[in-house]
């Protein structure tokens, strides 16, 4: 008995080991792919009661006639298919859409599987026992990879339907979650199919079908963990990586402290250095900006000597001030003085407007198509030395 146990539990446990390792970019949590395996166990439960009422309906259907092919038909597609599958890709919306953790294309698969060899180790465990040896090492062969395989493929659209959701593209987010629940009913409907009907050269496709399951599986798992990238558009795997770090840092602080601490623009900056620094060139419009709408903003500065304070706890600002040009500016100007305070902004912000706005009129004046084509986009204010143009946009 303990042998037969184990022979029902270890083909599940090396494949999901397998594609456990095939995750070279970032790891899932075990609590995540134990949650989502455990619930893939109890999906077994609830596929047998549907699997046991479609049965059912099928035999007052047919009058008890399961040798009719169109009977098989029936239950292998639109019951044990649907059922089953139907279970796998519950647990996936459940638990793994909304979840920070699926960040990366190749975790479609890792939590596809996980649910589905869930399944299968229940269901294994539910064959095996009473099958005895020989029923153990045929399903290890053929019915825990086949599950396996049905995981991946409904991972791999899985993984797309979020890229989607994430860029804006319901249109297609909607193709692939239908693709991700379908294509594994299918090939698992078909799969059974052939072993079920008793037609011999069915068992021709059975094999046919099987090398092309296991070979494009193998196939689009290699691919998909060399080419591992984040779902969220626009940045690399370690910002991604960083990004669900700050949300997790964010979820474990108090309520009253994520306003201040955790402003989405400051979890970026922690974790992206090289923003900062490109923001650190741009200080004296983005305060000339603030100061023309508020030229009361100086005076108030003077008397929070607290602005100070914060700022004497992060000495690596003060650093990285002492190398702009701004900071190398005011250290000439020792007469910059209480009387200038109130005026400063405005006398420095026209000029560099001016400049940008006389540059814009002369080109929109000799052909507005070079201003649309070649002008990088300047507002003036917040960003006088931007880095994209309004190609970028289109």
């Amino acid at each position: 008995m303990t042998i037969l146990a184990i022979l029902a539990v270890l083909p599940a446990a090396v494949l999901l080991y397998v594609i456990y390792k095939a995750d070279n970019v970032e790891k899932e949590p075990i609590g995540l792919m134990a949650l989502v395996f455990f619930l893939g166990v109890l999906s077994t439960i609830s596929a047998v009661i549907l699997e046991t009422i479609g049965e059912n309906i099928l035999d007052i259907a047919f009058r008890g006639d399961v040798t009719n092919p169109v009977h098989t038909f029936l239950l292998t597609f639109l019951v044990v298919g649907v059922a089953e599958e139907g279970g796998k890709y519950l647990v996936l919306k459940l638990l793994v859409w909304k979840n920070k953790e699926f960040n990366f294309s190749f975790d479609g698969i890792v939590y596809a599987v996980c649910s589905s060899l869930g399944f299968a180790t229940l269901e294994n465990i539910l064959y095996v026992l009473p099958g005895g040896f020989h029923v153990g090492v045929t399903r290890a062969l053929l019915s825990v990879p086949g599950h396996c395989i049905f995981g991946i493929f409904m991972g791999i659209y899985f993984g797309l339907a979020k890229g989607n959701e994430l860029r804006g593209n319901v249109k297609a987010m909607k193709s692939n979650l239908i693709k991700a629940f379908w294509i594994p009913v299918v090939i698992h409907g078909f799969y059974d199919f052939c072993l079920m009907v008793e037609y011999e050269y069915f068992m021709l496709a059975f094999i046919a079908l099987e090398i092309f399951m296991v070979t494009r599986a193998i196939k689009m798992v290699k691919l998909m963990s060399k080419t591992d990238s984040p779902l969220i558009p626009g940045v690399s795997a370690q910002e991604a990586i960083n990004i669900r770090n700050m949300q997790a840092m964010r979820e474990a602080m108090p309520t009253q402290m994520q306003g201040m601490a955790m402003q989405p623009n400051m979890a970026m900056n922690m974790q992206q250095p090289q923003y900062m620094a490109q923001n650190m060139q741009q200080p004296y419009m983005q305060n000339a900006a603030q100061g023309m709408q508020q030229p009361q903003y100086a005076a108030q500065g003077m008397q929070q000597p607290q602005y100070m304070a914060q700022n004497m706890q992060q000495p690596q600002y003060a650093a990285q001030n002492m190398q702009s040009q701004y900071v190398a500016q005011n250290m000439q100007q020792p007469q910059y003085t209480a009387q200038n305070v109130q005026q400063p902004v405005m006398q420095n912000a026209a000029p560099a407007q001016n400049a940008n706005t006389a540059s814009t009129e002369e080109l929109f004046n000799q052909d507005p198509a070079i201003m649309i084509q070649n002008e990088p986009l300047v507002d003036g204010l917040s960003n006088p030395n931007p880095v994209f143009t309004a190609e970028d946009l289109t």
